[in-house]
């Protein structure tokens, strides 16, 4: 079985094209990206992690929802505290 990388509001991607275009470019990213983000990098390892469909389901939601509004405005905020930093 091969795992999806997809969230949970895909019904969302219609009426949101910024949404979209996040949750397209997980998909490419994901297959090779979460399993390196899941590793333990206390051990210095340089091998990608196992994931499991939930993991991935999970990281697919948090990446779709940072194209939506309330995600861009998120970001948004991140920013500029940082910037006044």
């Amino acid at each position: 079985m091969s795992i999806k990388h997809e969230g949970f509001g895909l019904h969302l991607l219609a009426s949101n094209p910024l949404e979209e275009s996040y949750f397209k470019a997980w998909a490419e990213q994901a297959p090779h990206t979460l399993g390196w983000l899941l590793r333990d990098s206390s051990d210095d390892s340089r091998y990608q992690s196992d994931y499991s469909e939930r993991d991935a389901k999970v990281a697919a939601t948090v990446i779709q929802w940072l194209g939506s509004p309330v995600g861009q405005s998120f970001v948004r905020e991140v920013l500029e505290t940082k910037e006044r930093q």
